[in-house]
């Protein structure tokens, strides 16, 4: 377990000031994640339907979940990955289902928060062919 929170492939290579500066970045998306889940939920209706209650919760413990990846370093990339995800689709339902006054409320934190998490991508990218994997079953009495 303790090998999930050592420095990750690309992290063992970066200098101090690249390590600091990205861990800021981290905690900034992270941040951004744990706003999201927050600040989410809408009575707004869906067409002639109000959005479902579950799927704000929902929604909302997926945003915490990405957050806590981004802040784990041998996750950081999977976090990344899916806290970009997670902004595009929030940028969908803020116009869909917010109404696009919302939606230009919004864009500037969405667009923040896409541009961050591509950042970590693209200097994490190298992390993905070295993520921890589980330990390979053995046969009893090999």
């Amino acid at each position: 377990m303790s090998e999930i929170f050592s420095e990750s492939f690309v992290m063992q290579r970066d200098s101090e000031r690249a390590k600091t500066a990205y861990w800021v970045i981290a905690v900034l998306v992270a941040l951004a994640m744990f706003v999201a889940a927050s600040g989410s939920g809408s009575d707004m209706p869906m067409g002639d339907r109000t959005t479902p209650g579950w799927l704000d919760v929902l929604g909302n413990v997926f945003a915490v979940v990405f957050g806590i990846l981004v802040l784990i370093p041998r996750t950081r990339i999977l976090g990344a990955i899916f806290a970009v995800a997670n902004m595009f689709m929030s940028m969908y339902v803020n116009y869909a289902v917010d109404g696009v006054g919302f939606f230009v409320d919004a864009i500037p934190y969405n667009t923040v928060t896409i541009m961050l998490g591509s950042i970590l991508i693209g200097h994490h990218f190298e992390d993905l062919a070295n993520l921890p994997r589980p330990p390979k079953p053995t046969l009893a009495g090999s």
